[in-house]
């Protein structure tokens, strides 16, 4: 049993964790921090990312003075949640040391001191999640290294090794599988990736009866039900519908303009839960060389948390790591949801995998019903 931290050494705890995380993309990877007893390692705080250019202000409100500014990737401790007007589905705003930013395009994320490295991690590895506002993933385990991707704060990998460098930095190598990426993993620095205990994936309520997930597309909500009783519900961003897309075509010889749509509709229908997996490399990037690149906008998303699919063109629920303004159409086809509630959900719904699986396959008899409308 751990042993209970004093409130005071509890407090500057925080402080240093919040202040390691606001400074940790300039901190070089040999940086050595104070060694941190097993009671100490879960402590977290609470902070957000911006994920666009954000502006703080003295009130939550954009017409009150302006105090702050913060750029894309910087971070910032978060005290609390208020409520106030800003748009008609989404009126969270944070309070913050730097005033007062509205949610929307910020990612709130539980935060960690720099982990322990653990050398052995075992035949399978482990699930582990970025502790920290980001980190970045190499080729190969150095900071010299090509960058890869920028892993973002709560996302998920599978640590399949452990790597001790010359100077003593730990690393882990993290599986990737996307197919076209070559080779399947990259290296990331073993201090800013928490080991996901097993209980926090741990089956929710597995024997309950009358499972089912309904998504109401027109009030952007998931509920869901055991039998009537409603026992989860979170807003989402669902799909946004036909894009009209304006390309460039050769026609006898002669370049015109010709109007496609393009389908980024979340269907209406009834289906069930046929794939899981705790963690999913997401991208519209052409799978073959020289296969046509898609008519919308380009996205590249490692390590996306707690997906849920329903469909065979891997359309999924799933956390979300590049917007927090659910309530509004937003996503490609799939239904985005907090990556807390993504958890949740992973968790509580059938198929039951073991906590050594990269995927737990399902079908319409063993899956949990999901009903769009």
């Amino acid at each position: 049993m751990s042993q209970r931290i004093p409130r005071r050494q509890l407090l500057k705890l925080i402080a240093a964790t919040a202040a390691t995380a606001a400074l940790s993309p300039a901190l070089h990877a040999r940086a050595r921090y104070p060694a941190l007893r097993e009671d100490e390692r879960d402590v977290w705080v609470w902070m957000g990312r911006a994920i666009h250019p954000l502006t703080f202000y003295e009130e939550p409100s954009t017409s009150a003075t302006r105090l702050d500014r913060r750029n894309r990737d910087e971070s910032f401790l978060i005290t609390r949640q208020v409520r106030a007007p800003f748009s008609a589905h989404n009126t969270l705003w944070y309070e913050t040391p730097l005033g007062y930013v509205h949610s929307a395009w910020v990612y709130p994320m539980r935060i960690y001191p720099p982990q322990p490295f653990i050398r052995d991690v075992g035949e399978w590895g482990f699930w582990g999640e970025v502790a920290q506002p980001y980190t970045e993933a190499y080729l190969e385990p150095s900071t010299d290294a090509k960058k890869i991707y920028r892993f973002y704060g709560n996302t998920v990998y599978h640590v399949i090794e452990a790597h001790e460098d010359a100077q003593g930095s730990g690393w882990y190598k993290v599986f990737d599988e996307f197919p076209m990426q070559d080779p399947p993993y990259q290296w990331v620095l073993a201090k800013d990736v928490r080991r996901i205990p097993r209980e926090e994936m741990a089956p929710i309520r597995p024997f309950a009866a009358g499972k089912r997930i309904e998504v109401d597309l027109e009030r952007q909500r998931l509920t869901c039900y055991e039998g009537e009783r409603p026992v989860f519900t979170t807003l989402v961003s669902s799909g946004v519908g036909f894009e009209q897309v304006h390309i460039e075509v050769e026609r006898e010889g002669v370049k015109v303009i010709e109007t496609v749509t393009v389908d980024l509709a979340t269907h209406p229908g009834e289906t069930s839960v046929l794939l899981k997996q705790p963690s999913r490399h997401m991208t519209n990037r052409p799978m073959k060389p020289g296969a046509p690149w898609p008519l919308v906008e380009i996205f590249d998303l490692p390590g996306i948390p707690w997906n849920l699919f329903f469909d065979q063109s891997g359309t999924a629920i799933h956390g979300t790591y590049w917007h927090n303004d659910f309530g509004v159409k937003r996503s490609h086809g799939c239904v985005n949801v907090s990556t807390s509630a993504a958890r949740w959900i992973y968790r509580w719904a059938h198929p039951v995998g073991s906590f050594e699986d990269d995927f737990v396959q399902g079908d319409q008899r063993v899956g949990t019903p999901i009903k769009i409308f």
